[in-house]
């Protein structure tokens, strides 16, 4: 089962890959479930994400490569962000007897934190072991995962592309109106 909020907009074809991914996991473990926290973004607001560090930092950098470079560690480029094709989420494991998520050695959505990448020294073996986890499901329903962030998985996007090899994404960035909501 998907722990997934109505609200939460995300593309049919992400959901369906995502219940492949829930059954496989209680197939492991019954107690585990799988929780979409985000998905869809619009764009104007990832591009309002990407503009206030833009703003804060760019008197640093004399070139604008190396800027863009600093900026996509902590927010996407709007050009090539997934979550405003609807084809990105950031996703954990849940203990559904529990209800609290599997030990990632950091909470999902955590910026600060300085566990935040998924290879990190500071992780304890089980903490690798669950991350390892989460990725080996989602990478199984070919979904690419970003290093930047341990909780964030994509498909049909254009950093999904560059992952596998493709010559093209499948997705480009839409509006709310085009992205699948239902649930589950």
């Amino acid at each position: 089962m998907v722990k997934y909020h109505k609200s939460i907009p995300i593309r049919k074809t992400i959901f369906d890959k995502l219940l492949k991914v829930a059954n496989h996991l209680r197939e492991m473990n019954d107690h585990y479930q799988l929780q979409v926290v985000y998905g869809y973004r619009a764009m104007e607001i990832q591009e309002k994400y990407f503009y206030e560090i833009y703003h804060q930092v760019k008197d640093n950098f004399e070139n604008e490569t190396k800027l863009y470079e600093y900026i996509h560690e902590k927010v996407a480029v709007p050009s090539v962000a997934g979550h405003p094709t609807g084809g990105a989420v950031d996703i954990e494991i849940i203990d559904k007897v529990t209800k609290e998520p599997l030990n990632f050695g950091s909470d999902i959505l955590d910026w600060d934190s300085e566990k935040v990448y998924y290879e990190n020294d500071l992780l304890t073996a089980k903490e690798r072991e669950n991350r390892q986890l989460l990725r080996n499901v989602m990478l199984k329903e070919g979904f690419a995962p970003y290093d930047g962030e341990w909780w964030h998985f994509s498909y049909g996007d254009k950093e999904w592309a560059f992952y596998y090899g493709k010559k093209k994404a499948l997705y480009n960035q839409v509006e709310a109106k085009q992205v699948y909501q239902d649930k589950v």
